[in-house]
C-alpha cells in the first residue's frame, strides 16, 4: 500500500521511541492468532510487557516476512528506555513459530552488533529465515556488561513484502539524473555528492546489463540521522566496484517540505515504508540484497562480492 509519508520508525533514532503502526512490535496485545490460539497459554509468555528487565529488545525490523529475512533488533535500558549501544553485549535469539509451538524453537541466530551512528546508536543484525506467516515469538538473551537474562518478545511475519522480494524485478522507475539538473543540489542533499552516483536512472541502471546498488537516502531530512552515515558507507564501498551501478535517491521531493513530506514517485513504486534502504540488482535488473537502515560495509561488501 502506498503511503503518503514514509514512516520512519524502524531506524536507529526509532530506539528511543515508541514503535509506530509500521513496525513489529515487540510487546504486541495478548490477543493472538488463530494458530497462535491453538499453541496454547504458553504463547502469551512472549506478548506480556517488560517488566523488572536492566535491557530489552525492541523488534527495528519494518518489514518481515516469509522467507530470508535481514532481521534487526535494538536494545533499551529497563530503567530509563534509553538505548544502549555496545559491542561487548552479546545478543542470541531463539524464534518460535507460536502457530505451533511456544516451547520448542524452530531457529536460533547468534546476532551481530553494528553501528549505526558511533558511539551512541546501535543495532544487532541477523539473517534468518521464518517458514510461514502469523504470530512468532523471540526469546532474546543478553548478556555483556553486567547484563544477564533473557527477555521474549513477539512479532508478526507477513506473507508478502511491502518492497520489491529478493529474485523479483524491481519498478524501473524513472529518476532524475545530473543531465536534468544544473545542479546537483536540485535532486540530493548530499553535502559532498559523487557524480557517477547520479548518472543513471533507476530505469537505466536496471536496463544497463550490469549489477547496480540503489539507495533510498536523505541526508539533510533524515528523520532518524542514519541516511547520511549509510550513504556515506555506499559511497566508500564503490570505490571497490568501479563496474557497478550506483544510484542515489531522494525520497522526499525537493524542496523538501517539512510540513508534509511528499515521498517522490520511486518511493512510492518500490513500497518504501521506511528510509533509509538500500537495493542490489544482479546484471539482469533482478533484486539479490534489501537492507533496512543502516547497513555495515562488510554486509554490502558481501552482496556485491557474489554478483
Amino acid at each position: 500500500m502506498l503511503r503518503k509519508t514514509l514512516c520512519v520508525c524502524a531506524t536507529a533514532v526509532a530506539l528511543a521511541l515508541p514503535l509506530g503502526s509500521c513496525a513489529n512490535n515487540a510487546q504486541t496485545s495478548a490477543g493472538g492468532d488463530a494458530r497462535g490460539d491453538k499453541a496454547g497459554a504458553g504463547a502469551e509468555s512472549f506478548k506480556q510487557p517488560f517488566t523488572d528487565t536492566e535491557a530489552y529488545p525492541v523488534i527495528v525490523s519494518s518489514e518481515i516476512v516469509v522467507g530470508e529475512n535481514r532481521f534487526l533488533v535494538g536494545l533499551l535500558d529497563g530503567d530509563n528506555d534509553a538505548p544502549i549501544a555496545s559491542p561487548d553485549i552479546d545478543m542470541d535469539i531463539e524464534f518460535f513459530d507460536l502457530g505451533r509451538s511456544a516451547q520448542k524453537p524452530v531457529a536460533r541466530s547468534e546476532m551481530d552488533f553494528l553501528w549505526t551512528l558511533k558511539p551512541r546508536l546501535g543495532l544487532y543484525v541477523t539473517t534468518t529465515r521464518f517458514e510461514s506467516s502469523g504470530s512468532w515469538g523471540a526469546a532474546v538473551s543478553i548478556t555483556g556488561e553486567g547484563i544477564d537474562e533473557t527477555v521474549k518478545a513477539s512479532f508478526d511475519v507477513a506473507e508478502e513484502p511491502a518492497t520489491p522480494a529478493l529474485g523479483a524485478r524491481p519498478p524501473a522507475s524513472d529518476t532524475p539524473t545530473a543531465g536534468d539538473v544544473r545542479n546537483l543540489s536540485q535532486i540530493s542533499t548530499d553535502l559532498k555528492p559523487i557524480k557517477r552516483f547520479y548518472e543513471l536512472s533507476i530505469a537505466e541502471a536496471l536496463k544497463s546489463g550490469r549489477p547496480s546498488v540503489i539507495t533510498f537516502a536523505t541526508p539533510k531530512f533524515c528523520q532518524t540521522a542514519t541516511c547520511g552515515p549509510t550513504l556515506d558507507i555506499v559511497k566508500g564501498v564503490s570505490d571497490d566496484f568501479p563496474t557497478i551501478n550506483f544510484v542515489h535517491v531522494e525520497p522526499y521531493e525537493l524542496p523538501y517540505d517539512s510540513s508534509n513530506p511528499a515521498p517522490v514517485r520511486a518511493a512510492r513504486e518500490w513500497g518504501l515504508p521506511t528510509e533509509p534502504w538500500v537495493f542490489v540488482t544482479d546484471a539482469k535488473g533482478a533484486l539479490t540484497s534489501k537492507f533496512e537502515g543502516v547497513v555495515g560495509a562488510p554486509e554490502l561488501r558481501a552482496a556485491l562480492e557474489e554478483l
